[in-house]
């Protein structure tokens, strides 16, 4: 029986985000496609959709996740 990929609700810092991530902003879902490095920790986050999200080191996201199994 092979492993089926479903999604999940994680808590993650700026730090471990990842490309394919979901990310709920004003009632939308957003799916991360491109991560950028700025000055003093901060990145900038491009969704699928052509918005833009910069967030700070410290910030705090519960983003949906694909994983196996």
């Amino acid at each position: 029986m092979g492993r089926s990929e479903r999604q999940v609700a994680i808590e993650v810092d700026g730090g471990s985000l990842r490309r394919g991530d979901v990310i709920q902003v004003g009632g939308q879902s957003m799916a991360v496609v491109d991560i950028r490095h700025l000055t003093g920790g901060a990145k900038l986050i491009a969704f699928r959709t052509g918005d833009i999200l910069t967030i700070t080191p410290r910030t705090t996201l519960v983003v949906l996740r694909t994983v196996a199994g």
